[in-house]
């Protein structure tokens, strides 16, 4: 329960996001960024348990709760008076918490050689013929415990919060078992545990790959009848993401594994349109999933298709920086009208950083998008990926208390200077 209430005094700037929200996320501008010059917050605080799985006893911390009240520091109403006070002296902005929608936390080994290789001029395609890509961390990740995979994510966690992320999304994915899958799945629980002050929305994300040498049809059935199954009766994820592309998922398979996840009560997302165009983002829309993500092969379709949909379209420009290739049309699927996200897809293989203010340098760069543009993909558009919308992604009375006191005086530093 809520215990008292917290002052953040004299930012140099607050950003509110409350006429992002106003539009749903769509064709953000500059005046709905909701600066107040020299803002406060307000906000209460609740105490809750958590487990130190470093020590394996079980405490209590103090974390925000609900935001109580915001404007400008000379218009603090009197009934805050004798809280507690932190002045910010005009040195630091205050925006929401940057959300990361779209991350692959969970996994152990690395595949530095691989990126070495790849900047030496073979694909991913290549890597992966060569028995390297995903699978070389599935095997990593099936030899590792879940303690030692519950010590390589938690650091990555940390990272994150140092990076302003309150809000992180982790799938599974690098099992491409039950047994596995449900080890990833409950080390994402663990770290929730560990670290309430920040929250991890675990997805399950079987359908990530096919294990080598498993016959195809088996699998799948695997996944319909085992792994979802599991997942859903454990209550270990409520969202279900398949990864539709070339020598992956067919659009067809994909819709057998979502259609099954829908009956066991989950919400779907979609791995879409990344290495060749299936019109995969189309059937994303089509079947109103949270969200299509990747998007740098999408069609004209397919952007229609989103911009008239519910689904969010989620752009990970450190993938295709990583890749060396075109980015995602980002600007086509903003001005038709589609929601556009921004994550790290943090991942060992394609994008491995969990610096979301640097993608959204490379964003800003290679992507033509405005601060507001910027603003709204990593903070309410963000949460609309991820269906917590309702309570993250502005600073506005009532929301979750998840605020970021960013190290610079005006969010545009933020991403201006690359990789702090």
């Amino acid at each position: 329960m809520s215990e008292k209430s917290i002052i953040l005094l004299h930012a140099s700037e607050l950003l509110t996001g409350a006429g992002i929200r106003a539009k749903d996320g769509r064709h953000p501008k500059e005046e709905d960024l909701g600066r107040i010059p020299n803002g406060a917050l307000v906000y209460s605080t609740k105490t809750v348990s958590y487990t130190d799985f470093t020590t394996g006893k079980s405490g209590k911390k103090v974390v925000g709760d609900k935001i109580l009240w915001v404007g400008e520091s000379e218009a603090l109403p009197s009934e805050y008076s004798g809280s507690p006070v932190f002045d910010l002296y005009g040195r630091n902005a205050i925006m929401p918490g940057l959300i990361d929608c779209h991350t692959h936390l969970v996994f152990a080994g690395n595949r530095a050689s691989e990126f070495a290789a790849r900047c030496g001029g073979a694909s991913y395609a290549d890597i992966a013929a060569s028995g390297g890509g995903i699978q070389t961390t599935v095997n990593a990740t099936r030899n590792a415990t879940e303690e030692e995979l519950f010590r390589l994510a938690r650091a990555r966690v940390e990272d994150a919060h140092r990076y302003g992320i309150r809000t992180i999304e982790a799938k599974s994915g690098y099992g491409l078992s039950l047994e596995t899958e449900l080890k990833i799945l409950r080390v994402v629980k663990r770290l929730q545990e560990a670290t309430p002050e920040l929250e991890i929305i675990p997805t399950f994300l079987g359908a990530h790959d096919f294990p080598k040498g498993a016959d195809r049809e088996a699998y799948l059935i695997e996944i319909l009848d085992e792994q979802l199954p599991a997942v859903a009766r454990e209550g270990l994820a409520n969202v279900c993401d398949v990864f539709i592309d070339e020598g992956y998922y067919t659009v067809e398979e994909a819709e057998r594994i979502l259609t099954r996840a829908k009956q066991l009560g989950m919400k779907t997302k979609v791995h879409a349109d990344e290495l060749v165009n299936t019109e995969s983002a189309a059937f994303a829309a089509d079947i109103g999933a949270l969200s299509a993500d990747h998007l740098l092969k999408i069609s004209p379709a397919g952007i229609a298709a989103l911009a008239a949909s519910e689904t969010t379209a989620v752009l990970l420009p450190g993938t295709a920086f990583y890749l060396k290739t075109a980015h995602a049309p980002a600007r086509a699927l903003i001005d038709a009208g589609a929601r556009v996200a921004i994550s790290t897809d943090l991942n060992p293989g394609t994008s491995m950083t969990s610096n979301l203010p640097a993608v959204l340098t490379i964003s800003a760069l290679y992507l033509g998008l405005t601060r507001a543009e910027l603003f709204a993909a990593v903070t309410y558009n963000a949460a609309r990926a991820l269906d917590v919308h309702s309570r993250k992604g502005t600073l506005e009375a009532g929301m979750d208390a998840d605020f970021f006191v960013t190290p610079y005086a005006t969010f545009e530093e933020l991403y201006y200077r690359f990789a702090w």
